[in-house]
């Protein structure tokens, strides 16, 4: 029983020691503020780098490492300062459809742009659509207001 336990605790040991981070703890790419536009790179892993679109500095960004589908990895946003990155954030899927999954830009949603690519799921393929989105708060100063940056959203639809 003592060895059946032991063997399990270094089991469990082993595998928190070899856990792999998740993608939405990923940093963003070096390159996020200063590439012209989408690139891959070969190492570790072969990933492309599509650049969605871009709100003044703001840079968002659709990660996918090639294949036949290509796979979705993540996506971020990031504010920048020159070439350089000034401020970064990871997007989840907050949406599946509704207004999110549609185009239509208003005051406070900025429609940024979209990446969409194919899902195998066993026969069939699914197309999804993943669609970006800079959203901005209202706010005053005395007698004057403005539309400021509040945080970005990422909504993934069906084409």
């Amino acid at each position: 029983m003592r060895f059946k336990l032991a063997i399990a605790t270094a089991i469990a040991a082993a595998a928190t020691v070899l856990a792999v981070p998740t993608a939405a703890h990923a940093a963003a790419d070096g390159l996020a503020c200063s590439a012209a536009g989408s690139y891959s790179k070969p190492f570790p892993t072969p990933t492309t780098f599509w650049l969605v679109g871009t709100v003044g500095t703001y840079r968002y960004w659709h990660v996918t490492i090639p294949g036949s589908p290509e796979t979705y990895s993540r996506s971020y946003v990031v504010r920048c300062s020159g070439d350089t990155i000034a401020w970064q954030a990871d997007l989840t899927v907050t949406s599946t459809s509704g207004d999110r999954c549609g185009t239509t830009s208003t005051s406070q949603y900025q429609y940024v742009g979209a990446r969409s690519h194919t899902v195998q799921l066993g026969q069939f393929y699914l197309i999804y659509n993943y669609r970006y989105w800079h959203v901005k708060k209202f706010v005053t100063s005395g007698t004057f207001g403005f539309w400021v940056y509040d945080h970005s959203e990422l909504a993934r639809c069906l084409f």
